[in-house]
């Protein structure tokens, strides 16, 4: 107990004594945290934009002329009850007709005449679990009895779902590459305070302080930058994050992105997190590397 509460002596005491330093590390930290957290929103936007539009992948399943109501009916249960489907919606010729009308001008619905609804056949909108399974639903629908036909616009779902995949790589390759720079960026900020109190180091190790010994206030001290640089890097992210969206939205209103509130407590913690992590194993790297030079 003594042990620990003189090593929050030390770490107290060093923080006062290098309040320059302590500043200076604790601003590059915020900075460097605030640059991972925005990355890493304007990613989860990008995926959930693309993963959105990929989830509206439909398959129409295009029905018979001469099938039954009750067989409509029975069609749909089978339909439902496939593994891959999420839901399934029965489109009649009269709502697909006025589907189609809302569409064309008037020229083209006189064009089509007043049997035109009679002309569109009767169909179920099938929308699956995923959109990287549509062709296996796509494949358990169209021999179904009573089903004429199967659409789909497979070519731009399997382009949205390699893209998203791609989007997500691409995330976590420089998401691990910003890690490790920000980890070099505040590894060489405790490093400038590790070398302003290089003496009494030296002190501490003539008197017989063991490595370890020497590591723990500075392992503190990356800890207290980590946490306190990430606490304060998320209320900054997130005050730019909503003034960013905000303006983005204004010039493109169609354009829909992750609403602040629903990131806000996740994000948050994990920064925090981040921050603490990074902070420890900067500070390990810079004490260790310290060491080594003595």
């Amino acid at each position: 107990m003594q042990r620990i509460e003189f090593q929050l002596g030390e770490l107290l005491t060093n923080l006062r004594r290098n309040g320059l330093l302590t500043i200076a590390a604790l601003i590059t930290v915020v900075s460097a945290m605030v640059v991972l957290g925005l990355f890493r929103l304007a990613n989860a936007n990008i995926q959930n934009l693309l993963f959105e539009e990929a989830k509206k992948a439909q398959i129409s399943a295009f029905l018979q002329d001469d099938i039954a109501t009750a067989d409509i009916d029975t069609l749909r249960a089978t339909i439902a009850a496939l593994p891959d489907v999420r839901d399934v919606q029965y489109v009649s010729p009269r709502e697909a007709f006025e589907s189609l009308a809302a569409d064309l001008d008037s020229d083209m619905l006189t064009a089509l005449g007043e049997e035109g609804e009679t002309k569109l056949p009767a169909k179920f909108n099938v929308t699956p679990v995923d959109p990287a399974v549509i062709d296996r639903v796509a494949d358990s629908v169209r021999p179904l009895a009573g089903i004429a036909e199967v659409r789909y616009a497979g070519n731009v779902t399997r382009i949205l779902n390699t893209l998203l995949k791609q989007v997500r790589l691409v995330g976590y390759i420089a998401l691990a590459l910003l890690v490790l720079a920000t980890c070099a960026i505040i590894g060489n900020a405790i490093r400038l305070t590790i070398y302003a109190r290089r003496r009494e180091i030296r002190i501490m190790q003539l008197v017989g302080a063991t490595d370890g010994f020497v590591r723990i206030p500075f392992l503190m001290e990356g800890l207290f930058h980590g946490v306190l640089g990430g606490a304060l890097a998320a209320v900054v992210t997130f005050v730019l994050y909503q003034h960013m969206a905000e303006s983005i939205v204004g010039f493109i209103p169609f354009l829909k992105l992750i609403p602040a509130d629903s990131l806000r407590v996740p994000y948050a913690w994990s920064l925090v997190g981040t921050g603490a992590a990074i902070g420890l194993v900067s500070a390990f790297w810079s004490m260790t590397a310290f060491l080594r030079e003595e």
